[in-house]
């Protein structure tokens, strides 16, 4: 089971006690080296650590000045270095940052941003259309900042461009404005809320604290043992607290350097460009890459050659096993040396596939609710099928339902757990313990190395390849509101090649249909369905339909017993 065991990497991890702290160390570190090379219109420009402590220090001042001082701030939009001088320079201000994917509906983007009481929206031009759209609805918001744009609306005083907004925050520290080295955080305030999924009405806000992202920060720093010579590329959504805390946390803090993908079509061409030595991945890009590597093998008529191969090559030191697959590793850049993969299951054969290539695949397991660290495979002690070693700031369990089970729910503590979710107490409630433990909803048991192995995932979530989490009950409230539907579920089933198909299990209101044939009432509700996907990002797409002929079996709270469901 075990790849290999050797004794602990040494490696300096840079401690930090906040995110400004964080920032502040890199750049008195690392200086005039690129944190981040991006391109913006068609142009590659770099951030170094100083740039970027600049930044961070002009946001906070700016903030200041503009009477944004602790207020929320909502980021939104592609990843961008300003992004995340927003989300560093919101927090160094006493405020709460709100990080919104690019991808949810106006509706929930304006609900958000209301029960927030956000006042002042950052974002990336991509996004111009949607602000432009909702802005008006948006009462409380005082001020819109554009990044990589000039001011779309220079005759409306709530717009500015960045450069801007930068320029306001530059002005008040030449006049002696030190809003983030004067700020006195509160470790355990909230600091951030991440919206996890669902409307306005069900979506649960995730309420970090400072001592929450930087335990998380911390403990990544720790396990992946990453150098300041590595290269990354990022291709990550930005909000993605996975991403936000392993790539825009604990990177950096290493004097790692990142280049942004630019975008998706872009990313194998950006892989052969910055020769990566690392990459921060989901399952979906690593199954896209293993795809790749195959479709070539096969083009060059050695697949049964490559096949009998690497057997052998798992015996080999592995200098050795990157020497015989270099051409593999040369597609990817000719310098990649590991993968962190998470936000979702990975298949082991694809671990198992290259570590023969000398690509090492670490596997981790979080959850927003724990900043989101809570394990990983260190990159010199792996496990196959293993979700990892619990991080050093964290403690795991496992709450058995009967004392013979052999796995149980996986429920942990330590200084990165959540505060709790945002004005919901009752669901605060329900995912702790009597003794404080948080409640994963994941199954699975711990090995006497301290190792996590998930067998079973939550509980209702529907999880996809690309490392997203469908929650059921938000598209079950879109589809619900309809006289046509009586009761409904949505799961997800497994096709033939693998992939998750978010499916409606929808029982017909019979009143509705008085008089109408099946395929009148599936036409109906198919028709329905795709309303309902016009409200929603193409990854919560409902894709299949089964009608029922009888109500769903249910408690005698009248609660549908999911688990009966076939």
């Amino acid at each position: 089971m075990s790849v290999f065991k050797k004794k602990p990497l040494e490696h300096v991890v840079h401690q930090f006690d906040t995110l400004y702290e964080c920032v502040k160390g890199q750049a008195e570190r690392y200086g005039d080296k690129a944190r981040y090379i991006y391109t913006e219109n068609k142009e590659e420009k770099t951030v170094t650590f100083s740039d970027m402590l600049d930044r961070v220090n002009e946001v906070a001042s700016a903030l200041s000045v503009l009477g944004l001082s602790g207020k929320a701030i909502t980021v939104t939009g592609d990843t961008h270095p300003y992004y995340f001088a927003t989300y560093f320079g919101t927090v160094a201000c006493g405020g709460v940052i709100i990080p919104l994917d690019k991808d949810i509906s106006a509706e929930q983007f304006v609900g958000f941003n209301d029960m927030c009481d956000v006042e002042c929206v950052v974002y990336t031009k991509s996004l111009k259309a949607k602000i432009d759209a909702v802005c008006d609805k948006l009462e409380k918001v005082r001020y819109f900042v554009i990044i990589g744009e000039d001011n779309p609306r220079p005759d409306d005083a709530r717009f500015m461009s960045f450069d801007e907004f930068l320029s306001r925050g530059k002005e008040a520290r030449e006049a002696g404005d030190r809003t983030a080295e004067e700020n006195v955080s509160d470790l355990d305030r909230t600091c951030a809320i991440i919206f996890t999924s669902g409307t306005t009405g069900t979506a649960k806000g995730v309420m970090l604290s400072e001592r929450n992202l930087v335990t998380a920060g911390l403990d990544s720093c720790d396990i992946m043992a990453v150098k300041k010579d590595d290269m990354f590329v990022s291709v990550l959504p930005a909000h993605h607290t996975y991403e936000s805390t392993i790539s825009h946390i604990a990177l950096p803090n290493t004097g790692a350097t990142e280049a942004i993908n630019d975008s998706i079509k872009n990313t194998l061409r950006n892989f052969s460009k910055y020769k990566p030595t690392g990459l921060v991945l989901v399952p979906l890009y690593v199954e896209t890459m293993h795809k790749k590597i195959w479709s070539e093998i096969e083009k060059k008529g050695k697949t049964k050659f490559v096949r009998r191969m690497i057997p052998i090559a798992r015996r080999l030191p592995r200098p050795v096993r990157r020497r015989m697959f270099k051409d593999i590793i040369d597609a990817f850049g000719g310098r990649l040396d590991f993968i962190v993969c998470g936000g979702a299951p990975l298949r082991a054969e694809l671990t198992q596939e290259f570590d023969a290539f000398g690509i090492n695949i670490c596997e981790g397991y979080g959850i927003t609710e724990c900043a989101p660290l809570i394990s990983a495979n260190p990159i010199n002690w792996k496990k196959y099928h293993s979700a990892g070693l619990v991080v050093k700031h964290m403690q795991a369990r496992i709450d058995k339902a009967d004392e013979e089970d052999e796995t149980g729910e996986i429920v942990v503590t330590g200084p990165a757990v959540m505060k709790g979710y945002y004005k919901n107490p009752e669901a605060t409630a329900a995912v702790f313990t009597e003794d404080g433990w948080f409640r994963t909803g994941d199954i699975g048991y711990l090995d006497d190395d301290n190792f996590v192995f998930i067998t079973g995932r939550k509980k209702n979530i529907i999880l996809l390849s690309n490392g997203k989490n469908i929650f059921p009950e938000e598209l079950e409230e879109y589809l619900s509101d309809s006289e046509l539907v009586s009761e409904v579920v949505v799961v997800g089933r497994k096709r033939d090649d693998g992939e998750t198909v978010i499916t409606a299990l929808i029982y017909p209101n019979k009143d509705a249909f008085v008089g109408k044939s099946a395929e009148e009432i599936e036409a109906a509700l198919g028709e329905h369905i795709q309303n309902v996907n016009k409200k929603l990002p193409i990854f919560k797409h409902i894709s299949a339909l089964e009608v029922r002929e009888t109500e769903f079996e249910k408690t005698t709270t009248r609660k549908i017993m999911r688990y009966k469901i076939k």
